[in-house]
């Protein structure tokens, strides 16, 4: 679709100027500079000769026409130019300019297909095709010339942003990755974010892709494209940031509450393998490793040094990023002495000492095949002196071998400022470095977070259509309890027995059936927090009932006298399991968001929540529960037996299921849910459903 933009036939740069160090001036010089092998046409009213080549006062006195155009005339006259675009054939169209009247853009464009990027953008450069940028490093990049091609995945970078696509560009250049495209989209009026990144996969040229977003013009079709890059095995490396809006909805249910601005977008990144990273050397150095290195799980780390003490900073860095440094076995230490003098170290980190470099390097390549060769470690930092000139091309000839053959990660970093020079030799080399132990880091966690997420990728379940609803016209508000039974009930969601009570006569008998204890609470849609309003008695006995019925039927009536009262209801009180929370919330963007979340204290202190969409297999579920902060308590501690984690995968489960299927339900809690020892199964003991009206509002109440 986009084929117009990186590889068009001929190219038109309206408003051209001579002068290559002006903006319109570096637009057609970039033009002319680019791989791109059909002919530039300036663009000009005075026509003339521009930069060498032949100018035409309109887009429709080109010779056969233009097939891509770019524009960075004023605002106000881009319309007018774009008119003349259709007239002359154009199929796509680079709108630099900021200040468009984009109703006036719409019309000029009416029906005849043009696609456009921008405005106000900074457009784009690919490598192999194209470029429509004044972007100075793009113009550097492309003076320079094609280097040759070095071991690893090439990159491009899709940003909403022009200046920082272009400035990730310079740094990455820098730090010697190999780009093939750089996309920026400025306003998307037309074409967004997530169109360039389809395009990107399908040209199938992109080892990884980086995004820089404030937000997705339409969320809906991330799954689709995230999903692509996913079976293509093509990492996508995300910075999001911006805040948006709270939405009108009314935060009825505590997963409501606990839902941020960005959780949606966490959730989402999580199920389709997306690296949200947070800072620009984060982000390079993450992408530098994925393009560079084998995608192996790591949790196993060996830092390899001449310095002791750097050997041991790194060390400290790794173990605070989660990632584990362990001694190595003694049968691997006895190997690895060979190499290393006494007084230097084989535990972990490998002290090699300085006479691992300055005997031409030797010693240090054979540490590097002995841990290799070891099951003990996933990935190896190599710290040693990058200061020194020639020192990588030295030791090149013995380096080479070792890079090729890798099949796990060999990070190189400097305890001492490194040199360019160094560094591009490791990448010549096949290798990498990285300026920091953090930046190494962050690197081997992006590598083994995108291998576990495409093993568990490559084994998920086919995902059938959703059923149709079981539950149809459901009232605005908080569901009643016949509602509500119903929905429980349609998706097999355990729950104690219950019965609604209009007397406290009824209530007596009731509860007398279901036996004692039990559980009243107030039946209100206009009460949604019954403890606040005195409208729940725990443990009632026999004897007891009415009085209790009495009361809280007062205190509902007190805490708010225009309540509609239906009655109240009894429940077998169930005895205590470990507590959690399970919970439905419609986010704006992505849809239905599930929650799974530790009960009591820990949801309202701790916020031990973690959110996916749905679907859920019972085994993504069971990895969502051993996320959780307290997962190590529901395993079993301290001779506890273990809970059943396996009826609570299938709960949450079903509580996806229920999610995606019933439309009409805007949040739901089942809080709190009590999850019993392995084997005697889960309850949700109360239940609080918010269904969405015609009007799109909702209302605020509890099972």
């Amino acid at each position: 679709m986009l084929d117009s933009f990186f590889t068009p036939s001929s190219i038109a740069v309206v408003g051209a100027a001579n002068d290559p160090t002006k903006l319109r001036g570096k637009l057609l010089k970039i033009a002319l500079g680019s791989a791109h092998k059909g002919p530039v046409h300036p663009v000009h009213p005075k026509a003339g000769i521009i930069q060498g080549q032949e100018a035409y006062a309109s887009l429709t006195d080109i010779p056969g026409g233009a097939e891509l155009v770019l524009i960075a005339t004023p605002g106000p006259t881009v319309p007018g130019v774009i008119r003349e675009a259709v007239a002359a054939g154009a199929k796509a169209a680079v709108i630099l300019s900021s200040g468009v009247d984009m109703t006036e853009l719409a019309d000029a464009i009416g029906d005849s297909g043009l696609r456009y990027m921008g405005p106000n953008c900074e457009g784009y450069v690919s490598l192999d095709g194209a470029a429509a940028t004044f972007a100075a490093v793009a113009d550097a990049a492309l003076s320079a010339g094609r280097a040759a091609p070095r071991p690893g995945r090439k990159v491009s970078i899709v940003s909403q942003s022009g200046g920082l696509g272009f400035a990730l560009f310079g740094r990455g250049l820098a730090e010697n990755l190999d780009f093939h495209a750089v996309v920026t989209t400025g306003n998307e009026g037309d074409l967004e974010s997530l169109d360039f990144v389809d395009h990107l996969l399908d040209e199938g040229k992109s080892g990884v892709i980086l995004m820089f977003i404030e937000g997705l013009k339409l969320p809906g079709r991330f799954a689709e494209v995230a999903s692509k890059a996913a079976d293509k095995g093509v990492p996508i490396v995300i910075m999001k940031v911006g805040r948006s809006e709270a939405g009108q909805r009314a935060a009825v249910s505590h997963t409501a509450h606990l839902t941020g601005a960005d959780t949606a977008y966490d959730a989402i990144f999580e199920r389709y393998g997306i690296i949200r990273v947070f800072d620009q050397e984060q982000m390079l150095s993450v992408a530098a490793a994925l393009a560079r290195f084998p995608h192996v799980p790591v949790n196993s780390v060996g830092v390899i040094s001449t310095s002791g003490g750097a050997g041991a900073w790194a060390a400290d860095l790794c173990g605070t990023s989660g990632l584990d440094v362990p001694v190595l076995s003694d049968g691997l230490q006895k190997d690895l002495s060979e190499w290393i003098p006494e007084f230097g170290s084989t535990a972990n980190p490998v002290d090699v000492t300085a006479n691992a470099v300055e005997l031409g390097g030797v010693p240090l390549v054979r540490v590097l095949e002995r841990v290799q060769d070891s099951d003990e470690l996933d990935a190896f930092i190599v710290n040693i002196g990058l200061h020194t000139p020639g020192r990588i091309a030295n030791l090149g000839e013995i380096l080479e071998p070792v890079f090729r053959k890798a099949r796990k990660p060999i990070l190189f970093t400097s305890h001492i400022q490194p040199i360019a020079e160094n560094m591009a030799a490791l990448a010549e080399l096949g290798g990498q470095g990285f300026h920091s132990y953090t930046g190494c880091a962050a690197a081997l966690k992006g590598i083994g977070r995108y291998a576990a997420f495409q093993a568990d990728w490559k084994k998920r379940p086919a995902v059938a259509p959703a059923d149709s609803p079981k539950l149809e016209k459901l009232k605005s508000g908080v569901l009643d309890e016949a509602d509500t039974s119903a929905l429980v009930k349609a998706y097999a969601i355990p729950v104690p027995p219950t019965a609604l009570a209009i007397d406290r006569n009824s209530a007596a008998r009731d509860a007398a059936v279901m036996g004692f204890p039990v559980v009243l609470k107030i039946q209100s849609p206009d009460i949604s927090h019954k403890t606040e309003a005195g409208g729940v008695k725990l443990g009632v006995r026999a004897g007891d009932v009415e009085g209790a019925f009495d009361e809280i039927i007062a205190n509902a009536k007190a805490y708010d006298p225009a309540a509609r009262i239906e009655g109240v209801l009894i429940q077998k009180m169930m005895p205590k399991g470990h507590e959690l929370v399970i919970g439905v919330i419609h986010d704006a963007d992505f849809g239905p968001l599930v929650m799974l979340g530790s009960g009591g204290i820990y949801l309202e202190v701790l916020k031990d929540v973690v959110f996916a969409p749905p679907p859920i297999s019972p085994e993504e579920a069971k990895r969502l529960i051993l996320s959780l902060k307290t997962a190590p308590i529901l395993k079993g501690v301290r001779g506890q037996k273990p809970a059943d984690i396996d009826a609570l995968a299938a709960l949450v489960s079903r509580v996806a299921e229920l999610a995606r299927t019933e439309t009409g339900i805007e949040q739901i809690d089942f809080n709190p849910v009590f999850v019993y020892p392995e084997g005697e199964g889960v309850v949700a003991v109360d239940v609080l459903a918010v269904a969405i009206g015609p009007d799109g509002k909702t209302g605020g109440g509890h099972h």
